[in-house]
């Protein structure tokens, strides 16, 4: 593990009504929330996308923020993987 530790969190989750839909230039699904050293994530996958496919947004006082640090995306990244790793395997 590279010492950044992601935990599962709902609060977009629980701000959205009927069928978890983002509407943003294009719709997506809300696959998961996580928190990362006080930061919130979103996972988001577009309606017809494959299931192994997400896109990873920035939370910022509601409002989706792309990860353009290549750093930042790399370790929530590795986090998130782990996490979601960890729960299928348990």
């Amino acid at each position: 593990m590279g010492g950044t530790e992601a935990r599962e969190v709902q609060i977009l989750r629980q701000q959205l009504a009927n069928g978890q839909m983002i509407h943003q230039e294009t719709p997506y699904h809300l696959v998961n929330e996580v928190d990362v050293a006080g930061q919130h994530y979103a996972l988001l996958r577009k309606a017809d996308d494959h299931p192994d496919d997400a896109y990873l947004f920035r939370v910022n006082q509601g409002a989706l923020e792309e990860i353009e640090d290549d750093n930042e995306w790399e370790n929530i990244a590795e986090a998130v993987d782990e996490m979601l790793y960890f729960h299928e395997y348990q």
